[in-house]
């Protein structure tokens, strides 16, 4: 959101335990607090990040960058153990949010693990702006960036994601980080209402494979955080697309155009780190 609030703060600590939705993962690494995007289907609305802040503003009007993040990182980097850790960025937060071009944590965050590898890293965005760091990517030996496309339609996009950018700006970026030899992937999460084999069929030259979720298993609640997204999807008459198991019935329609080894599903797609040998 254009005009968020920012409110700096320092961290205690940057990587995080991972548990629950992300298995496979050891950390998640959050430079932020908050999101600019506000993206409807955004589960951590529902979190207690959202619900306990003390700004009384709602979600995506207010971001607080971790202004230590780099000083945190570097510091645990230096330990033995890092080499072993792999790092999910971000779970609640988007690493690329508007202001990080300004900020640059995410940017220095990089510039530490190029120094000291991690076992893993996957940087999760709908950002256009990864694209100024696809240097440093490149430079991780085990790294991947997962990209949020959940539509190819435009009216569906500006109902549900209006800040994020259009899908022909997803597509371009997609195509310049494959150009510049990134492992990419792109997240369908969550499968919102569009044509199936033509988004397909737009990806497919530009990514590696694509994970298919939808608002239930997505949201790491059984669908509990997504009710605004729910109940937008109802009222715009798209029913159909407010059903448990879409992602699971969708996955045959972009198997057909990708093949199937390159659409993974929901969680276990997430956690799937083989792609990055």
């Amino acid at each position: 959101m254009a005009g968020a609030r920012v409110v700096p703060r320092e961290a205690r600590q940057i990587l995080t335990r991972t548990g629950g939705y992300l298995t496979r993962f050891t950390h998640t690494l959050q430079p932020y607090v908050g999101c600019q995007f506000s993206c409807v289907y955004c589960y951590v609305r529902e979190m207690a990040v959202q619900k306990t802040n003390p700004y009384g503003l709602p979600f995506s009007a207010w971001i607080s960058p971790k202004r230590n993040a780099v000083e945190l990182l570097a510091r645990a980097a230096k330990r033995p153990s890092f080499a072993h850790t792999r790092i999910f960025c971000s779970s609640s937060t988007d690493p690329y949010t508007p202001l990080e071009r300004t900020e640059r944590l995410t940017r220095g965050c990089l510039e530490v693990m190029v120094e000291h590898p991690p076992e893993a890293l996957v940087l999760q965005t709908r950002s256009p702006l990864i694209e100024r760091d696809a240097e440093l990517i490149a430079r991780l030996p085990r790294a991947a960036v997962s990209f949020t496309v959940t539509t190819d339609d435009e009216a569906v996009r500006r109902a549900f994601e209006p800040d994020s950018p259009r899908f022909a700006r997803r597509i371009q970026v997609l195509a310049a980080l494959r150009a510049k030899g990134l492992r990419v992937q792109a997240a369908i999460s969550p499968l919102l209402p569009c044509d199936p084999e033509r988004l397909a069929v737009a990806l497919a030259p530009h990514v590696d494979r694509v994970v298919v979720d939808d608002l239930f298993a997505g949201d790491g609640a059984g669908g509990r955080r997504s009710g605004p997204a729910l109940e937008r999807l109802r009222a715009l008459g798209y029913e159909a697309w407010a059903e448990p198991d879409l992602a699971e019935r969708s996955l045959d329609r972009f198997r057909a155009v990708l093949g199937p080894d390159r659409v993974a599903h929901s969680q276990a797609g997430f956690n799937d780190l083989s792609w990055l040998t």
